[in-house]
């Protein structure tokens, strides 16, 4: 009976100065997978960087993480950029500062080709919105490929 109350607990990765991240297991494979802090958002985000079998991040994912942060400004206009193209000439346009106002990076997924990225932004709480949705977005090598927009 003891066995069953033990928790069973994953293996863990320290990811430096973002934070945990925990070994999980999905239909692809294994990932890790946190809640992490970075500059680029005021509040945590998803982290889960997919990996083969169960192996811990490598360095060369580490230094994309970083790199990503780096870059995020760009990536931020490009996706806010399309974001407000998507919606030209609907209902529903807006222009890219009121998006950026509606909405922050809710979740990274670095994918284990290592050049694509998969992203997700929520809506902010504290905006009046009828946009009640999450948009994603695929990017390889840093140029969107798709999105649930359009």
């Amino acid at each position: 009976m003891d066995r069953l109350k033990r928790k069973i607990e994953k293996p863990q990765f320290d990811l430096a100065e973002y934070g945990i991240l925990n070994l999980d297991k999905n239909r692809n494979g294994f990932a890790w997978f946190g809640r992490i802090n970075t500059s680029i958002s005021k509040v945590s985000i998803e982290l889960t960087i997919e990996v083969e079998n169960q192996k811990e991040p490598s360095n060369e994912q580490i230094d994309l993480i970083k790199e990503f942060e780096k870059r995020w400004e760009i990536t931020s206009r490009k996706l806010f950029e399309h974001m407000e193209e998507c919606f030209r000439d609907s209902k529903w346009e807006k222009d890219k500062n009121e998006l950026q106002k509606m909405y922050f990076l809710s979740a990274i997924d670095l994918k284990r080709d290592n050049s694509e990225w998969w992203i997700v932004m929520e809506p902010e709480f504290d905006v009046t919105s009828i946009f009640n949705f999450l948009p994603r977005f695929t990017l390889k090598d840093y140029e969107i490929i798709w999105s649930n927009l359009k």
